[in-house]
């Protein structure tokens, strides 16, 4: 055991030399590089560092749109599209329609509205496509506005019929035409439901002498619709099919016969169309069409072309309407929802400020008298009771029409003159 012994510590085989003391230093560590070695020449391009991707936004936390609550029931929608269905039968025919509607896109896109509606058969095929979906939206939200504000406005009672003086229901529509015609008959229909009466033989029809429409029997609604377009012949047709009982077949039943009744009473609504282009009428001529009493006017998908066909002009005809409208009168605006990005506003070579608004800002700022003729402008007497800048209307399920029909993203504004 003696041959193999234990030192206490093993010794180094090399000796450490001192740090202080040794010629022996230890390498140096190189330094990292600043930027990676490679192509250095006049074509060489950096390369840009990548961004984080940013986490995306949950669906919980995005901002849905507001969609117009369905007031109407859809049986009273499908009659309204039955309806337009009988009065123009060249929706059942797509062939011959497809490119009537095509030159109509094309004629509106071009800014060349007395093109669209310049024959009656384009005009036809208009209240086909696009009157049909936009009269029950204007419908409903004129049920909503009766709902939700009947101790502002005055709508409810014209809907509902406890109006004491048939005058105070006057209701100017602007650009009025087939739209305005299916909207307040739905709108009176879902508030003056038929009974078991008896109809009169000879049913009304619309004219062109505003005049003739306080010779209808106590109506209940005076719809004045003004439009440099002639409408006066759908309109026409339209009033005659809503208050005529629909065909029956020759083997229905006599309880069918007995409950086979119109869209209306001849009774509830009159109208009267005015051919005026109101971008030029005067202030004589808009004081007839709006009367000396308090009144419903409207814009109905009218207000933004006639903001693009002259803004100036369409400043004025709203500085008129102020000015012209009595105390109590209310000013309803619907229009097609804008996209999000518009024109900017800015200033031409001589510094006059030049450029496009949205129609909320628009209206704003013409209703304040900061635009429009300095003779015209004035202080607002204008109280803003609704202000929606994007809203959606989704057509009801199960609706059956020969054309396809669309969603409407729309705005909508309501004042109250004080």
């Amino acid at each position: 055991m003696s041959k193999y012994v234990r030192q206490e510590k093993s010794q180094r085989k090399h000796p450490v030399a001192s740090s202080a003391s040794s010629l022996i230093k230890a390498p140096a560590v190189p330094e990292a590089p600043r930027e990676r070695p490679g192509f250095k020449g006049p074509g060489f391009l950096k390369k840009t560092v990548k961004q984080a991707r940013q986490p995306q936004q949950s669906k919980a936390s995005r901002v849905d749109p507001a969609y117009q609550e369905q007031l109407i029931p859809n049986a009273d929608q499908q009659l309204l599209l039955n309806i337009l269905r009988t009065t123009f039968p060249v929706c059942l025919d797509y062939e011959t329609l497809k490119p009537i509607l095509q030159g109509i896109r094309v004629a509106l896109s071009e800014g060349n509205s007395e093109k669209a509606f310049s024959r009656l058969d384009w005009m036809q095929a208009y209240a086909v496509r696009w009157s049909s979906t936009r009269a029950l939206c204007c419908a409903t939200i004129l049920l909503s506005i009766a709902d939700e504000l009947s101790e502002e406005t005055h709508i409810h009672d014209f809907l509902t019929g406890t109006c004491a003086d048939d005058s105070l229901w006057r209701i100017v529509c602007f650009g009025g035409g087939p739209t305005e015609v299916l909207a307040f008959a739905a709108a009176l229909r879902h508030n003056q439901p038929l009974g078991n009466e008896q109809l009169p033989d000879k049913m009304p029809l619309a004219t062109e002498d505003p005049s003739v429409a306080s010779v209808s029997p106590s109506p209940t609604v005076n719809l004045y619709l003004v439009d440099k377009a002639n409408w006066a012949p759908v309109v026409s047709n339209l009033e005659l099919e809503l208050v005529t009982p629909p065909v029956l077949s020759k083997y229905a039943s006599q309880s069918a016969h007995n409950n086979n009744l119109p869209f209306l009473h001849s009774s509830t609504l009159r109208t009267a169309f005015i051919r005026k282009d109101i971008l030029t009428a005067s202030q004589e001529e808009l004081t007839s069409i709006i009367g000396p009493a308090p009144s419903l006017i409207t814009f109905f998908f009218t207000l933004h072309n006639l903001y693009n066909t002259s803004s100036a002009r369409a400043a004025a005809l709203i500085l008129k309407t102020t000015l012209l409208a009595p105390k109590d009168s209310l000013l309803l605006i619907v229009d097609l929802a804008e996209p999000a990005s518009e024109t900017a506003v800015g200033t031409d070579g001589a510094g006059v400020e030049k450029g496009r608004f949205r129609m909320g800002t628009w209206l704003d700022l013409v209703l304040s008298g900061q635009l429009g003729p300095e003779d015209i402008a004035q202080k607002s007497p204008w109280k803003e009771l609704i202000k929606d800048e994007y809203r959606v209307f989704k057509l009801a399920e199960g609706l059956k029409f020969p054309v396809s029909l669309d969603h409407v993203t729309f705005q909508v504004y309501l004042f109250k003159k004080g």
